[in-house]
C-alpha cells in the first residue's frame, strides 16, 4: 500500500513562502513544518518492502544571517521537500531524520519509475535554492544532498505507528552514507544507474567514484523551472 499522493504545486509554494516571509520576526514563533501521520509510514503489517530509498540531507552553513532566519529557512524548506515528495505516485515511505532531511521510499518496479525518482530528486534541491531566494539568503548558505540506493528494507514496529518504527537494510544504510561524498549533488548507487535509460546516464550522471567499496555517480541536478525562476529572481 501506497501514501496518499498528493499534488505539488510550484506557484503555492512561492506564496506559501512569501506568507511566512512576511510574518518572519525575531521573537515570532517557528512555522510549522508539515508533520507526519500515519498515512506516511509503512503499514504495520508489512515487515520488508524493496524499492528504491531516497535520503535528504540538509546542512545550513555558518555565513547564513544569524537569528530566526535560520530556522524560518529550515522550516520552510523541509516542508516543501515533503510535499515534492508526497506528490510521487509510487511513495511507499516518508520520514524526517533525526539529524535533519528526509528519508523516503518508493515502488519502482519498472526504469520509467527509477527515472521519475531521479526527477523528484531535482525538484527536492531546487526548492532549497527557492527559499533561500525568497528569504534572501546565499545560495550556499543551505545545502541539500541526496543520496539514493536500491534495494531490500526491513521495517520493526513498535507499540507506536509513528514513534516506533526503524528500518535497517544494505538501501537505507547506502543511500545515508552516499550524502557524505559528494555535497551539494544527487548521489546515487550503481544499482540505481544501471536502472536509468541511456541516455540519462550520459547526461546526467557521467561523473563516477568509490567509496567504502561501494561504486556511485554524481550529478548536481535541478529542476529547470525552479531554476529558471531563482536565475530571473535574482
Amino acid at each position: 500500500m501506497n501514501v496518499k499522493q498528493t499534488e505539488f504545486s510550484f506557484e503555492e509554494s512561492l506564496k506559501y513562502i512569501d506568507d511566512l516571509a512576511a510574518q518572519m520576526k525575531d521573537d515570532s514563533p517557528l512555522p510549522v513544518c508539515d508533520t507526519l501521520t500515519k498515512d506516511d509510514l509503512l503499514s504495520k503489517d508489512i515487515a520488508q518492502a524493496h524499492g528504491t530509498v531516497m535520503v535528504v540531507k540538509v546542512v545550513q552553513h555558518p555565513w547564513m544571517k544569524e537569528g530566526r532566519i535560520r530556522e524560518y529557512v529550515y522550516h520552510t524548506t523541509m516542508t516543501l521537500m515533503m510535499n515534492v515528495v508526497r506528490s510521487t505516485k509510487n511513495l511507499r515511505h516518508l520520514d524526517v531524520q533525526t539529524d535533519g532531511g528526509l528519508l523516503a521510499m518508493f515502488d519502482t518496479p519498472m526504469k520509467k519509475d527509477v527515472e521519475e525518482i531521479i526527477n523528484v530528486s531535482a525538484q527536492v534541491r531546487s526548492v532549497n535554492d527557492v527559499v533561500l531566494r525568497k528569504f534572501g539568503q546565499e545560495l550556499t548558505s543551505q545545502i541539500v544532498t541526496v543520496g539514493m540506493d536500491y534495494g531490500s528494507v526491513v521495517c520493526y514496529n513498535g507499540d507506536d505507528p509513528i514513534e516506533d518504527l526503524f528500518f535497517a537494510g544494505k538501501a537505507i544504510k547506502t543511500a545515508k552514507m552516499l550524502t557524505g561524498v559528494k555535497d551539494d549533488c544527487v548521489v546515487i548507487s550503481h544499482d540505481i544507474y544501471i536502472n536509468l535509460s541511456e541516455e540519462m546516464q550520459n547526461n546526467l550522471f557521467k561523473e563516477e567514484d568509490a567509496a567504502e567499496g561501494i561504486q556511485y555517480h554524481y550529478s548536481p541536478l535541478i529542476n529547470i523551472r525552479m531554476r529558471k525562476w531563482v536565475v530571473e529572481h535574482e
